[in-house]
C-alpha cells in the first residue's frame, strides 16, 4: 500500500481530479489508498459511528462536515472501531479530536485541524453514500481515494499503482 506517491500518480494520470482541500495527517498511516464510502453530516456524527461497525472492507470513509457550529466529527472510539471493522482510512472536512490517541492507531486518518468538542447528536441526522464535495471535488461512493502528506487525488476507477 505504501508503493505510490500521489505526485507520481499526478504525472502519470490525467483522468484524475486533485483535491484541493488542504488536510492534516493525524492517523498512524500517512499514505493509503481504498474505495470510498462517503457520509454527509450536519451536526451529529450518529451515522458515522454506526457505519464503522460494519465490515469496511479496505474501504476509505470520507465525511462531509455541514454543519455551522465547530465540532469533533471522529474521536479515538471511531477511530479505533474503523480500524477494528477494517476501515483503510477517514479523511473529513472537519475536525477530529483526541489526536494523541488516534496517532497511535495503524488507520490513516485526515482532516482540516483538531478541535475537542464533541457533535450535538440532537441536530441532523447525517446520510450515507450520497455525492459529497471537499473543496471544489465532487466525490461518490464507489471513487477511489489516493492519499498522502503531499495531498490527494480521486478517481472513478482503481488505479494500476
Amino acid at each position: 500500500m505504501s508503493n505510490f506517491t500521489v505526485p507520481d500518480i499526478c504525472d502519470q494520470y490525467e483522468h484524475i481530479e486533485i483535491g484541493d482541500l488542504f488536510l492534516n495527517s493525524y492517523g498512524h498511516k500517512n499514505k493509503f489508498f481504498g474505495q470510498v464510502e462517503t457520509v454527509k453530516c450536519e451536526h451529529s456524527n450518529s451515522v458515522v459511528k454506526e457505519l464503522v461497525q460494519e465490515d469496511g472492507n479496505e474501504k476509505v470513509l470520507i465525511i462531509n462536515h455541514t454543519g455551522t457550529e465547530l465540532c469533533s466529527m471522529v474521536g479515538d472510539q471511531i477511530a479505533k472501531a474503523a480500524f477494528e471493522n477494517n476501515w483503510v482510512g477517514i479523511i473529513t472536512n472537519g475536525f477530529i479530536r483526541d489526536v494523541e490517541v488516534i496517532q497511535n492507531i495503524d488507520i490513516g486518518m485526515y482532516a482540516m485541524n483538531s478541535y475537542p468538542k464533541k457533535t450535538d447528536k440532537s441536530k441532523g441526522i447525517g446520510k450515507i453514500g450520497i455525492d459529497v464535495k471537499l473543496g471544489s471535488v465532487n466525490i461518490h461512493s464507489g471513487d477511489w481515494i489516493y492519499i498522502d502528506t503531499n495531498g490527494w487525488v480521486i478517481s472513478e476507477t482503481e488505479l494500476k499503482l
